[in-house]
């Protein structure tokens, strides 16, 4: 029996009682409800965003950003110094990712084994259910024609110096070249959750609600439990009517700040809730050729630079920084260049012989997601002096890359904007203080806030996913991981979303 997907504010519905109620469409939650409905149970799947694809996905950065993203992307940390990018949207976070394909590293998983006592992720465990995501996202590497001048120069500066580089893997198939990935694939050449997993839980019969926000779950410790849903209108920018669903199943997947701002608004799981949240920030640095770049066509982010990165650091398990080349649509790339008003429009009267890299800096659990009196998430992040210390560094390495490219300068966007003209300059880049809200960093890759622990003493859920202090309240989403997984997460969390989620099928009988 196939499933539906239902926009409940074209379409109102009932209160309804279901076996497993989904929250979240993205890969952990999109991929969690394809396993559970083909194991043969009753699936609801509850999103707060609309359905968006092919041309519906117009290449405007103003609607796109206001549809797709949570707050229209602009969620932020409490101290507006980190911008939180995460989806709104049916299929979540890989509709408007930029489609790269990292797996989590063996040696990952084996520090999850030995520091958090996650006996059973050890990367023999995970091979088969990793397989199984990078089958479901055609994972292949770009070919040597669709890595445009933009990843080429990273990679060039690369080769020239010697440093140790890639190609990441992706998740397109006949891809074009538009360069709007980050506000969706007008194409549908993304093969992620919205072309994979949602239409095969369809097909097995899952339902979808569309604009429908879960705002409390009680009596998490019964058998039934009860879910508050508010619908929102068309456009999803307010909360209309009141929609009670009752599930024995619970999952959350909505993202590490939304799933853990769930269960703080419903007072359920215990005080490691929303504790040891990674946002893994990312700091944008742009580089000006002579030669025409015209980096907003084609695919964005191919090239990185791995010199730098440590995959089996004692303490961390992913650590350094690596370096990945990077590109936006004007809206976003304006938004992030240190210069307003005149300055700023001469910057980008160069924008087609720009290249820009972001460089990317796993954290440890630096950030705490609270929630205020009406419910909203706060997130509160402190970066300690040592991750300060290899933005710096990456700063280095990266303008060091691209003057070995050819670049005539390197932009570092800093409240008091820092333009590097030769590596005799380098020294300048040890003033930076990055205190708050001074450079424009991004998070799209969010990890943590009820970290997968053998006991309720050290994390908000067990290795199984169950909240602890819950009866069938699971976690199948980035929420769980106790450090980083990966530079990119999609993999990972669909990864980890499908051996859970068969587990619990298993247990439930399915």
């Amino acid at each position: 029996m196939s499933g539906a997907i239902v926009d409940l504010s074209r379409a109102p519905q009932g209160d309804l009682t279901v076996e497993c109620c989904v929250v979240g469409s993205g890969a952990g939650g999109a991929t969690a409800a394809w396993e559970l409905t083909r194991a043969g149970h009753e699936v609801l799947v509850v999103e707060e965003g609309g359905d968006y694809t092919g041309f519906q996905l117009t290449g405007r950065d103003g609607a796109m950003y206001d549809q797709l993203y949570m707050e229209r992307g602009g969620r932020a940390t409490s101290d507006l110094a980190i911008t939180i990018l995460q989806g709104r949207v049916l299929g979540g976070g890989p509709v408007i990712n930029a489609a790269d394909v990292v797996p989590m590293p063996a040696s990952v998983a084996r520090h999850w084994q030995t520091k958090f006592g996650l006996a059973d992720f050890s990367p023999e465990a995970l091979a088969p259910f990793e397989a199984a995501a990078l089958a479901d996202l055609s994972a292949n590497v770009p070919e040597e024609k669709q890595i445009n001048a933009n990843n080429a120069a990273l990679r060039e500066g690369a080769q020239q110096l010697g440093l140790r580089h890639e190609i990441m893997m992706h998740d397109r198939v006949g891809c074009i070249g538009t360069g709007t990935c980050l506000i969706g694939c007008p194409i549908n050449s993304k093969r992620n959750t919205r072309f994979v997993a949602i239409p095969a839980a369809l097909d097995a019969g899952a339902r979808f609600f569309l604009r429908a926000r879960v705002t409390r779950i009680e009596e998490a410790g019964a058998e039934v439990k009860k879910l508050t849903l508010r619908t929102l209108d068309a456009k999803g920018y307010r909360e209309e009517r009141t929609l009670t669903v009752r599930a024995k199943i619970v999952v959350l997947a909505a993202n590490a700040v939304a799933s853990a701002q769930l269960l703080l608004r419903s007072g359920v799981g215990n005080a490691h809730v929303g504790k040891n949240l990674m946002l893994q920030p990312q700091l944008p640095v742009t580089a000006f050729f002579d030669r025409e770049i015209r980096f907003f066509r084609g695919i964005p982010q191919a090239a990185a630079v791995t010199e730098y990165e440590r995959l089996d650091d004692p303490e961390h398990g992913f650590w350094g920084f690596r370096i990945e080349a990077i590109a936006g649509t004007p809206g976003i790339v304006a938004s992030l260049l240190p210069k307003l008003g005149l300055p700023g429009k001469e910057v980008m009267s160069r924008y087609a012989h720009m290249a820009a890299a972001l460089l990317l800096v796993p954290d440890g659990p630096n950030g705490v997601v609270r929630v205020d009196r009406a419910g909203n998430p706060l997130v509160d992040y402190a970066m300690p002096d040592e991750q300060k210390q290899r933005y710096r560094d990456a700063i280095k390495a990266a303008a060091r890359v691209y003057f070995a490219a050819g670049a005539r300068s390197v932009q570092v966007p800093y409240a008091r904007p820092l333009l590097l003209t030769s590596e005799r300059e380098l020294d300048r880049v040890d003033a930076i203080g990055f205190e708050p809200a001074t450079a424009p960093f991004l998070s799209a890759h969010q990890q943590g806030g009820i970290r997968f622990a053998p006991s309720p003493k050290d994390g908000g859920a067990s290795p199984e996913g169950l909240v602890y202090g819950t009866r069938d309240v699971f976690v199948l989403d980035s929420s769980g991981f106790p450090s980083s997984a990966s530079s990119h997460t999609m993999a990972p969390i669909m990864t980890v979303s499908r051996m859970l989620a068969r587990r619990i099928a298993a247990r439930k009988g399915g």
